[in-house]
């Protein structure tokens, strides 16, 4: 009897040690499966902030959970803007920390300040490119933390599992041997790692109950802009006077865009379903709200692609590369095909390469059934710089070189379509009738079809567009057209060949007309005099 109490007596402390081992295990376990989401936590908090390029210059975007606002330079700049993540039952916003320089931001040059009240009147694309910086950045560092951790807690229980079928295929004495080997040390290990990951998950427990929430009281001086509802303070507030250049929020574009869905919601630009279909524009010269409605076009007629064929900007200086984000934002990312201009200096043509735009090199290419030639002009504007002239685009390469290079591509490649901006230099290039078509401009007003006789008695068919802009001359006006603005809708038939234009035409009293197609090219009588 005297036995049997010893061993009764050892029940409870056997019993004790399972239900801890239990706990302990369950612990683990818990910790384990919290660990990856809790790294993911983190690593947002923790990671360098993103880049992204607006009007030239570099911001960075930094995501912040449990913010309810947008910062620009701390807490100088706050909007209400900001996100919001949905873990679950756990609700978490995320405001941004927005990194500029404060030069550019607030420039003293007036006519930079210029550039920028187009850019403010209508900051949707530069918003929307800050908005996919924060959400890459979100998702690149959650999911690269969370695997991360997975993939070590996955790579330990293998080694944990390998250790233990090598201890099953040994005798057991010596399987005891070698476990009692370096016990403590292994237990040290596991004690450490898991109060590591506790601690990492107390971590990401305290940054999602963070909370950094503040009501935003919009500055007077900013009221009936496009700016309105920002809040100022600090030196920002002496500076601001600067924003008195924004005039009010102007929906003279929103009206023109209303009555661009509204005509060609029944216009037939497509006149069939196999046709290649290209918006065509040139001579925008910073005119912000018509590069909205073209790119708004060519998503409303689902182009293939977009070309444009020149003087996109007016100075060509980096500011102004917010043109192209604002095609880019309201055409859907539809491609486009750059055919430089005089004003599109090099750095535009880095901005619009940066984008992913097809900056014209000289050569034919195929976008889709067309084989199209874009040509760069040879010429670059020097207004940018004060100047009053234009120099080379590339040293040694005048005007009748660029012509008679052309002309050797376009005989060599036969493209269907060539596109460049001068209408001059395209004639000459139309008129060897190495080609079917030559889209050009730099004329202002549209000029349309034109025919030509070519040295083997054919015929070349040059087509001359107008200033999607609304200019008559090359002094930029960035605000409401005030004379009349065009762009084409081409529509080509890659089997027989026929190409239609129809003109859409936006007029100062923001009306908006489609034309009926218009024959350009007749197919297969093309060549008929």
């Amino acid at each position: 009897m005297k036995g049997w109490g010893a061993v009764a007596s050892h029940r409870p402390v056997a019993t004790a040690r399972s239900a801890a081992k239990v706990a302990g295990l369950l612990l683990i376990g818990i910790t384990l499966l919290v660990a990856p989401a809790a790294a993911a936590v983190l690593a947002v908090q923790l990671a360098p902030p993103a880049h992204v390029e607006i009007a030239g210059q570099d911001v960075t975007v930094r995501p912040v959970l449990g913010r309810n606002t947008t910062q620009v330079a701390g807490d100088a700049i706050t909007r209400p803007e900001h996100g919001r993540i949905e873990l679950g039952p756990i609700a978490v916003d995320v405001g941004l920390d927005l990194g500029v320089d404060w030069n550019r931001l607030i420039p003293e040059d007036k006519q930079t300040r210029q550039y920028l009240v187009a850019l403010f009147d209508d900051p949707s694309p530069a918003i929307a490119s800050i908005r996919s910086a924060a959400r890459r950045q979100v998702l690149s560092w959650t999911v690269a933390a969370a695997v991360v951790v997975l993939a070590t807690e996955v790579a330990v229980g293998a080694l944990l599992w390998q250790r233990r079928k090598k201890l099953a295929a040994m005798p057991p004495s010596l399987a005891d041997v070698v476990s009692a080997h370096n016990s403590r040390l292994r237990r040290l290990v596991v004690v450490t790692a898991v109060a590591s990951l506790i601690a990492l998950e107390l971590m990401a427990g305290h940054t999602l109950l963070h909370r950094d929430e503040r009501v935003v009281v919009g500055s007077p001086a900013l009221a009936g802009t496009s700016l309105a509802g920002t809040q100022v303070e600090g030196l920002v507030a002496d500076v601001i006077p600067f924003l008195a250049v924004l005039r009010p929020h102007s929906t003279f574009y929103d009206q023109v865009s209303d009555n661009l869905d509204s005509v060609l919601r029944d216009a037939a630009v497509r006149t069939d379903e196999d046709d290649v279909l290209f918006v065509e524009a040139e001579d925008l010269e910073d005119v912000n709200g018509m590069a909205r409605i073209v790119g708004r076009a060519a998503t409303l007629v689902e182009a293939d692609f977009i070309s444009f064929s020149g003087d996109l900007t007016f100075a060509g200086k980096p500011v102004e590369s917010y043109l192209i984000d604002t095609i880019d934002y309201y055409s859907q990312g539809t491609p486009v095909e750059f055919s430089p201009g005089l004003h599109d200096t090099p750095a535009i043509l880095r901005a619009a390469t940066a984008r992913g735009w097809h900056v014209a090199d000289n050569r034919t290419h195929q976008v889709g059934d067309v084989s199209l030639l874009t040509l760069a002009d040879p010429r670059v504007s020097t207004v940018g710089n004060f100047g009053a002239g234009t120099v080379p685009r590339d040293n040694g390469v005048d005007v009748d070189d660029f012509v008679e290079a052309a002309v050797e591509e376009a005989c060599d490649s036969r493209p269907d379509v060539v596109v460049l901006h001068d209408h001059v230099l395209g004639q000459r290039i139309a008129e060897s009738g190495c080609q079917d078509l030559v889209i050009d401009g730099r004329s202002f007003r549209r000029i349309g079809v034109q025919r030509y006789l070519t040295p083997d008695g054919g015929a070349a068919i040059e087509y001359t567009v107008g200033s999607a802009g609304g200019h008559v001359d090359t002094r930029p006006n960035p605000g409401p057209v005030q004379h009349r603005a065009t762009f084409e809708v081409f529509s080509l038939d890659p089997e027989s060949g026929l190409v239609q234009a129809s003109v859409v035409t936006v007029r100062p009293d923001a009306s908006v007309t489609v034309s009926e197609p218009i024959v350009v090219l007749e197919g297969q009588s093309v060549d008929e005099p």
